[in-house]
């Protein structure tokens, strides 16, 4: 009976977060524009939410609908918005991969006695969030390294790295360091933020029910 509770739960889950997914993908509601330069997305974050309120497997089924919607999304709008997302290894894959790395900080730090299960989920988003930039970049990066770093140098050279120097793993770094300094660093915010109100709200009435049965 319990099999079937959690097995239930499980695709309740996943349903849910996928469904959140999807509205965030094809809505305004899954960025928050700051001024004009800036744009923070929140669009990877059910993956996260998911992954540590289920577990793995509902991570990665909607890791899977958040990289189909992107794709499907890339298409709708016209190639030129984001030619790199046409390709599955840019838009699905790694969307697919980053859960397993939110899965693996969040079982880790739980397995240290006593440690708050809402700050596990907290690094768990944190780390899960910058994990997503990393594989997506890299990916990009690895498939598409002349025509990116064509459309970014500038950027680059903005850091003081010369056009010479612009190459192999330190064109990567510059890549990442960028992001990070332009939006990264806020998405980080955002995931670790909204993944500790809903945790913390799940926890506290998870253990509310706990006592009320204890009491019955």
């Amino acid at each position: 009976m319990k099999q079937n509770s959690s097995l239930n739960y499980k695709i309740a889950m996943t349903g849910i977060f996928s469904a959140l997914s999807i509205l965030l993908s094809f809505t305004p509601l899954g960025y928050i524009q700051l001024g004009t330069a800036i744009s923070i997305t929140l669009m990877h974050i059910p993956v996260i939410l998911v992954t540590v309120i289920a577990g793995i497997v509902p991570g990665i089924a909607v890791g899977l609908v958040f990289g189909l919607s992107s794709l499907i999304r890339t298409v709708m709008s016209g190639a030129a918005a984001g030619p790199f997302f046409l390709n599955p290894l840019v838009s699905v894959v790694p969307r697919m991969l980053f859960p397993v790395a939110v899965w693996a900080v969040f079982s880790l730090l739980n397995a240290i006695p006593r440690f708050p299960k809402i700050i596990s989920a907290s690094v768990a988003a944190a780390a899960g969030t910058f994990i997503h930039t990393v594989l997506v970049m890299g990916a990009i990066f690895l498939l598409y390294q002349d025509i990116f770093m064509g459309m970014i140098r500038g950027a680059i050279e903005k850091l003081g790295f010369t056009s010479g120097s612009i190459s192999g793993g330190k064109a990567f770094l510059a890549v990442i360091a960028t992001t990070m300094i332009t939006n990264g660093f806020l998405e980080i915010l955002a995931a670790v933020i909204l993944t500790a109100a809903v945790t913390g709200s799940i926890y506290a009435a998870n253990s509310r029910k706990s006592k009320i049965s204890k009491l019955e």
